[in-house]
């Protein structure tokens, strides 16, 4: 969902491929690592060969929704915008709106490259420059398909209906003490997806993805 997030707060994401109460089996990855060791910590110590299988999701037990996400990613965005090359602050569309076949999709994205155009030679004061112009409208036809490309690789999870049992990992964790789940604890259910996409993962794509870029100097 990271390149979705991306392009959403550059700007660059007015629609999408997605059914707005799909949900994203998201977990994050320390979490993920804390099941991983504790599940290595159990069969070690046993020390006998077997298949033991240890599900980490969230689709169950602390549901992510699509268009949560959707009003997540806004008023993070909202509150702290990305800034343009001239260190503009950019401005994100209330929602993203969510379409059902790639065909809407692909009308929607067009639409938008003709707003856009007509918006930015009606910004002109002058004759717009055709060599200009040419390199924004480049850069707009770029970003549908991108989007399009996007949404043919997430069309698979975002009408997803399946769910992931996360038993076994319950019992795993009642195998911890009351020490080791403070410390390594892994429960999924305990998350708080508003404050976790605002303030905890968008945050980390932008110092360590984006590397700082787009932000105010």
């Amino acid at each position: 969902m990271d390149p979705i997030i991306l392009y959403y707060g550059k700007g660059q994401l007015t629609g999408f491929l997605a059914d707005p109460n799909a949900v994203l089996d998201v977990v994050p990855v320390d979490v993920v690592v804390n099941a991983t060791l504790a599940a290595i910590a159990k069969h070690g110590a046993i020390g006998k060969a077997g298949n033991n299988i240890y599900q980490i999701a969230s689709s169950v037990v602390n549901p992510l929704v699509i268009q949560d996400l959707n009003s997540f990613m806004y008023h993070h965005f909202k509150s702290a915008p990305l800034v343009d090359s001239k260190g503009r602050a950019i401005e994100v569309s209330s929602t993203v709106k969510l379409f059902s076949s790639m065909e809407d999709l692909s009308s929607h994205l067009s639409g938008e490259v003709a707003r856009r155009r007509s918006e930015w030679v009606a910004a002109m004061t002058s004759s717009p420059d055709e060599k200009l112009f040419r390199k924004f409208e480049n850069i707009w036809r770029k970003s549908m398909e991108q989007a399009m490309h996007l949404a043919s690789i997430y069309q698979p999870y975002t009408f997803y209906g399946g769910r992931f049992d996360i038993s076994n990992t319950k019992r795993l964790m009642e195998c911890l003490s009351k020490e080791e789940r403070e410390e390594f604890g892994f429960e999924v259910e305990n998350i708080d997806w508003k404050d976790y996409i605002s303030n905890v993962h968008i945050p980390g794509l932008r110092k360590h993805v984006m590397k700082g870029r787009g932000m105010h100097s």
